[in-house]
């Protein structure tokens, strides 16, 4: 039977061909059903025709769908990888200024510090709904979070749910 891996966020299309390829490397994966879904279209469209090309390139037997149904992606997934961006890349913008306004430096916007704050309240509550869908339809699946502010998401997630979550940057 095909292990079944669930992309949400596969629109991140650099994180998606990069784990997509080192989950094939696996030879008990190279068969694998790999399902994308992502809020955008467009960046679904390409994500998946990344997949196949790796697919079709590497000479790998696995198959690949896309959807932007997320509980229609997360049906039956053994593994779920989440690699989403809550808010649009313009976002980080304020997330960098307003702390600099107050004369707070920002190094790093999307980890810690008060973007890393503002980050997690914007992410928290998707996650939290991404998670109530995977306790509804796949519960048993290993949970790789890629988003960050990875660890506190991924504790947030963790006190919300005895899903079995990891963070991985």
């Amino acid at each position: 039977m095909r292990k079944k891996f669930t992309f949400i966020g596969a629109g991140s299309l650099d994180f998606t061909r990069d784990l997509v390829r080192d989950i094939l490397s696996f030879e008990a994966f190279r068969d694998c059903e790999i399902s994308l879904m992502d809020i955008n279209g467009k960046r679904l469209e390409y994500a998946k025709a990344g997949v196949e090309r790796i697919i079709q390139k590497g000479g790998y037997t696995a198959v690949v769908s896309a959807t932007q149904d997320r509980r229609q992606a997360l049906k039956g997934a053994d593994g779920v990888l989440i690699t989403i961006l809550q808010g649009g890349v313009d976002v980080w913008r304020h997330d960098i200024e307003i702390p600099m306004k107050y004369g707070v430096d920002i190094c790093v916007g999307d980890t810690r510090g008060p973007s890393g704050i503002f980050r997690f309240l914007r992410t928290a509550p998707v996650m939290l709904d991404i998670l109530r869908d995977i306790e509804d339809v796949c519960p048993g699946a290993i949970v790789l979070n890629y988003t960050n502010p990875m660890a506190m998401l991924v504790s947030y997630m963790q006190s919300q749910s005895g899903v079995n979550v990891t963070g991985l940057c």
